[in-house]
């Protein structure tokens, strides 16, 4: 009988850990001693731990190799709220995370090899404003001072950038915004990119009946249909990506209103270009074989929500009309739901988003670098979930700070979430994303994603209490299981 050995999940725990402020982040810093006590408990090179010759990362990354890091940078700015201090570092990767996977995985890859940060945030980010305000940019500077060259590359191809000719203008109890979302270019992956065909092998699949119904959202609701049907199951893919031979992810400790939680497997949505292909829930209520909405809202409930953005005809291709004017409460206009009712796939019946996450997360494993699904996975990997100032209830965009201070670091990203959500407070079971992807699901996302291959390991306190989740996921309280 073949004995597989057990996959290890390093939990740190430092409760009142705050990120370090100023950039370059220079050791010692107790983030720095938390990254580093991470990957001393996955045992990478452990006979010379706590010496000047260390190199962990080179359990991992060989010289000479394309290393991949993929911080989860979201946006600076929701709706009329701008995003400072901790309420921007609870739903981004913070610099001072950053910094000593930066200085290991130099030393491990040598002059020879190539270090490179990507993202696709969401599309009206504002990256250079994000990277600015945690500390990023001024990192990078630091690195390229001394001679050692990190590429950053912004993976989209086009932002999204708001003209407002009135921009939450307060009246009658409302906030007034009227305008146009217009679409500017950017370089994008200058590999550029490959379209992927997961077919049979897509989490898709077993639903393809519902292929005509997949959304996205408002102006681009129905853009996943032709990506998602007839057999086909379709995603962009970045070549710098499918170039990498190592990934380490630096996904952020938070909650989420479409997938409960956003972790390890959820930040490989930031690994595509064509966002607006994905599927994030399909149209109709539960009656109807769709998970929009637990039941039909008011049609005039429905009718503000698409006017919230709306497209504009050609020849104005890509750019949006926007008209909002949300209630305002304690001088704060409410943005999560219309009137108390569910929208676009935003509770624990979403039965969609899951789908996207997994077959992302195949294609990341699997997809070699043309495109090509195979049997064993491609590249190496590592999650480290940034949870010091973690994010509770409203998530991803309207998170609230919650310091946690944990550090949770992996191999498996099933094992690692596993990990993360008991941390939270909650089970894995309540997660289709997770428990999915687990073995018992009849479908693995990889080998070692079984957990009875799973080994927690707790450097100091356990976590204790519950995270808020979002209003619409009740669920992710019920059953906790400890960590």
């Amino acid at each position: 009988m073949e004995v597989r050995e057990a996959e290890r999940v390093v939990v740190v725990s430092r409760p009142g850990v705050r990120y370090c402020l100023d950039a370059p982040f220079d050791p010692p810093n107790p983030v720095y001693e938390m990254v580093e006590a991470t990957l001393r408990g996955l045992g990478y090179d452990a006979g010379r731990a706590g010496t000047p010759e260390w190199n962990p990362l080179g359990a991992l990354i060989t010289p000479g190799d394309r290393v991949l890091i993929k911080p989860n940078f979201v946006t600076s700015k929701n709706f009329e709220e701008h995003l400072r201090g901790e309420k921007l570092a609870c739903s981004s990767t913070h610099g001072s995370v950053l910094r000593p996977i930066l200085d290991y995985a130099l030393r491990a890859c040598g002059p020879s090899g190539k270090i490179t940060i990507v993202d696709t945030p969401v599309e009206g980010c504002n990256l250079a404003e994000v990277a600015d305000g945690l500390g990023v940019r001024a990192l990078l500077d630091w690195y390229r001072a001394r001679g050692q060259r990190i590429d950053f590359i912004d993976l989209r191809h086009f932002r999204v950038v708001p003209h407002l000719a009135l921009d939450d203008v307060k009246r009658l109890g409302r906030s007034f915004n009227l305008g146009v979302l217009l679409r500017e270019r950017l370089p994008g992956d200058p590999l550029g990119y490959t379209v992927v065909e997961l077919g049979e092998r897509s989490w898709f699949d077993e639903v393809k009946r519902r292929g005509p119904l997949f959304c996205f959202h408002r102006s681009h609701k129905h853009t996943p249909v032709q990506h998602h049907s007839q057999g086909r199951q379709e995603y962009s893919i970045p070549r710098t990506v499918l170039d990498a031979d190592v990934v380490i992810n630096l996904p952020k400790l938070k909650t989420h209103k479409k997938s409960g939680v956003t972790l390890a497997l959820k930040s490989c949505i930031g690994l595509t270009n064509e966002k607006y292909w994905l599927p994030h829930y399909t149209e109709g209520s539960a009656s109807e074989d769709g998970d929009e909405f637990p039941f039909r809202p008011p049609l005039a409930v429905r009718m503000e929500n698409q006017l919230q953005r709306f497209p504009l005809p050609v020849p104005f291709d890509g750019h949006s009309l926007i008209a909002r004017a949300p209630k305002i409460k304690d001088g704060r206009s409410q943005n999560g739901f219309l009137h108390g009712f569910i929208m676009e796939g935003s509770w624990d019946g979403n039965d969609t988003i899951w789908r996207t996450v997994l077959d992302l997360n195949r294609i990341l494993f699997y997809a070699d670098r043309d495109g090509r699904i195979c049997e064993k996975p491609q590249r190496r990997y590592l999650a480290i979930v940034d949870g010091i100032v973690a994010g509770e209830g409203e998530g991803p965009l309207a998170s609230t700070p919650r310091p946690a201070g944990l550090l949770i670091a992996g191999t498996d990203p099933v094992l690692v979430d596993v990990a993360a959500v008991r941390a939270m407070g909650y089970s894995e079971m309540n997660v289709k994303m997770i428990h999915r992807a687990l073995e018992s699901g009849g479908n693995p996302l990889l080998p070692s994603s079984d957990l009875d291959l799973l080994r927690v390991v707790v450097d100091g306190p356990r976590p204790e209490g519950t995270f808020v989740p979002p209003k619409t996921w009740k669920s992710l309280t019920s059953a906790p299981r400890p960590l």
